[in-house]
């Protein structure tokens, strides 16, 4: 098994909802590992590092 890692950005002003639409947005088998906050242009700029494992044949 590998771990692959992808992000996805999520902006707006209401920091509570964008952790909780980082997780609820999460695809199957997938987890938030990471989440990076900046404030940019009056707006929170959100980026959640998704990880899941990936079967790797031999």
């Amino acid at each position: 098994m590998r771990i692959e890692r992808f992000w996805e950005v999520f902006h707006g002003q209401d920091l509570d909802r964008l952790v909780d639409k980082a997780h609820e947005d999460a695809p199957l088998s997938s987890e938030v590992y990471q989440v990076q906050v900046k404030y940019l242009n009056n707006e929170y700029v959100l980026t959640a590092i998704y990880e899941h494992e990936v079967n790797v044949d031999d």
